[in-house]
């Protein structure tokens, strides 16, 4: 006698509304960043001269250019390749989440761990990382709330 089953039988688990609402805020987040970062790393020489023009400087908006520039310009060109490729791999982990797999949240957490640190060893260890740290260590939590639903 063998045993037959049906695709209808077997059932996957589902995905908690939760952690889709998570994933579309991760996507979202690490997308943008993934695409912004990378166009920086593909125009740094035109970006630099934009941000040293006459332009930005008569702007009144709430940052300073000319500090916004030293940041630049202390990050390096590969700083936003690094950065895209941490977004990357962030998205990975959210792709893998999203597919209910707990590898996800692995890869998830240390590409933000990463990302967090990054200012830290190309710019200064000066800058602040407390909000970032706050938003990382938030989504981190709410993910690992998911994990008995993911294999």
């Amino acid at each position: 006698m063998e045993n037959i089953v049906d695709e209808n039988q077997i059932k996957k688990p589902s995905q908690p509304e939760g952690l889709r609402i998570l994933c579309i805020f991760s996507f979202l987040g690490s997308g943008l960043s993934l695409v912004s970062n990378l166009m920086i790393f593909l125009i740094f020489p035109d970006f630099l001269s934009y941000f040293s023009g006459d332009e930005v400087a008569a702007l009144s908006g709430s940052f300073d250019p000319e500090m916004l520039l030293n940041f630049i310009q202390s990050a390096g060109r590969f700083y936003f390749l690094i950065s895209a490729a941490l977004y990357f791999l962030s998205l990975l982990g959210v792709y893998y989440m999203w597919h209910l797999q707990k590898s996800g949240i692995h890869i998830y957490a240390i590409a933000q761990i990463a990302i967090l640190l990054l200012p830290l060893i190309f710019i200064s260890t000066q800058l602040s990382i407390l909000p970032g740290l706050v938003l990382t260590a938030a989504f981190i939590y709410m993910y690992s709330r998911y994990l008995k639903v993911m294999s």
